[in-house]
């Protein structure tokens, strides 16, 4: 098989998987989107993208074999590896969230902390009810991989407060012109029904909009229906109401990107490259050593004849003729075993592809080989790990204030519909001033312990 032709199977198969890995039908987003229709539907194809090389691992074109054997294909996932571990290290250890009092501490009063007390009891209950410490871990593969990703928060007096984390994939927003932190449009696209049947398929659609009154105060508006797989409407659940909390219930989390890329950047796109190549290599190799590992027998001047099905087992006679059709035959048999003299080189090649790999998300490659001993020190480790410490110290100056966010709008949404929250606390909860505070945590041990049996 042609390169070319390689090329065009790899681009029919990856059309196949984008389609498979969108999962929202494209009438429902040129409807939110009107004249941005294009360059929305064009980034959502690339996420899928991205979404793909995740799940199988990048496709390479493999060297020609000649049509005389089948090349190896397989796809090391360095990519998605790379990204279950960064995303592990910085949320193995959930976040600390506290409440604290607003202003002067010494100013504020006994029943005020009480209060903050019950307010840091439903946030909590609210939290582990919801499998946060799981969500966020899921949630920053997520935006790792599709740029970003975000959290709804819904209040319900059935269900009380469910905090949902959506793909990029999954829904659309807008923000201000003058202020990008502040949301002014969102929809969200819950697949609440999946199936290869487009008619049976089921998405609920949650569409709010932030409006600015003639007054100058903004309201915001909530909107639901449900549709099947065709994009087609079912039914209307919610028709445009108005909501009692003051801003919309959700929060993006975008990752990385310069100033003025307010959509964020995908890991998978650092990584792609790195990822191609060393499966190429890799397979390369392993043809070489299919080849290698099956000598190829020689004869010459023997007659075709007494060649013709020879037997390999360990033991066998070979009764082998000379070609009669030559005047000076001379008879000879023999193997050639091609010497895999280029592995030193490989390894080197495969290594630093490997090592840069590592290296665009700053984590440590840490392996038996380049350990020099059992590392007991949590300093140790810590000076290892510290460039990803520091890496994920940076993302979390997002994702810290969307943290905060979150639990603010958690708060806000209890004060106005008391109803949601009456099964996480015992008392009404009374707005008191607050202030919230997310303290980031690693999975490193500490030298404390040892430290205070040294008397350090």
């Amino acid at each position: 098989m042609d390169e070319e032709q390689q090329q065009i199977n790899l681009m029919v198969d990856e059309s196949a998987t984008i389609r498979a890995y969108n999962r929202v039908p494209y009438s429902l987003i040129n409807q939110e989107m009107q004249g941005l229709a294009k360059d929305t539907l064009d980034e959502l194809t690339q996420i899928c993208r991205y979404y793909q090389i995740y799940k199988d691992g990048a496709r390479f074109l493999v060297e020609g074999s000649h049509g005389d054997y089948v090349p190896a294909t397989l796809r090391y996932k360095m990519a998605a590896s790379l990204v279950d571990k960064e995303a592990r290290f910085m949320f193995a250890e959930s976040p600390t969230i506290v409440i604290d009092p607003k202003g002067d501490v010494g100013k504020v009063t006994q029943q005020a902390r009480d209060m903050l007390t019950v307010h840091f009891d439903m946030v909590t209950t609210i939290l582990e009810e919801n499998n946060f410490e799981e969500q966020i871990i899921k949630a920053a593969k997520d935006c790792f991989i599709g740029k970003r990703c975000a959290a709804l928060i819904n209040f319900n007096e059935d269900d009380g407060v469910t905090i949902t984390f959506l793909p990029s994939t999954q829904f659309l927003y807008e923000t201000k012109f003058s202020n990008p932190n502040v949301i002014t449009k969102f929809v969200a696209f819950i697949v609440i029904k999946d199936t290869r049947n487009l008619v049976d398929k089921r998405i609920f659609k949650k569409k709010f909009e932030l409006v600015k009154n003639p007054d100058g105060s903004e309201t915001v508006y909530l909107e639901e229906q449900l549709y099947d797989g065709r994009g087609a409407l079912l039914e209307e659940i919610t028709e445009r109401q108005e909501l009692l909390i003051p801003m919309i219930p959700a929060v993006v989390f975008i990752n990385d990107g310069l100033t003025g890329e307010e959509k964020g950047e995908s890991e998978i796109d650092l990584l792609y490259g790195y990822e191609q190549w060393y499966s190429k290599l890799s397979n390369a190799d392993i043809d070489a050593e299919r080849k290698s590992m099956n000598s190829i027998k020689y004869g010459i001047d023997l007659d075709r004849n007494s060649t013709k099905g020879l037997s390999t087992a360990p033991g066998s006679f070979w009764d082998l003729g000379t070609d009669q059709n030559l005047d000076k035959p001379s008879p000879k048999i023999g193997m050639l075993e091609p010497s895999m003299g280029y592995s030193d080189a490989l390894k080197t090649s495969l290594d630093r592809i490997k090592t840069v790999a590592y290296e665009q998300i700053d984590m440590p490659n840490v392996t038996l080989e380049t350990m020099t001993g059992a590392i007991t020190s949590g300093k140790a480790l810590k000076a290892i790990y510290w460039p990803l410490i520091v890496r994920c110290k940076e993302k979390m100056t997002m994702w810290g204030p969307n943290f905060r966010q979150m639990v603010n709008i958690i708060i806000q949404g209890a004060y106005v519909y008391p109803k949601t929250v009456q099964k996480y606390i015992s008392e009404p909860l009374v707005p008191v001033d607050y202030e919230i505070k997310v303290e980031q945590n690693t999975p490193l041990p500490e030298d404390e312990l040892e430290e205070r049996q040294q008397g350090l």
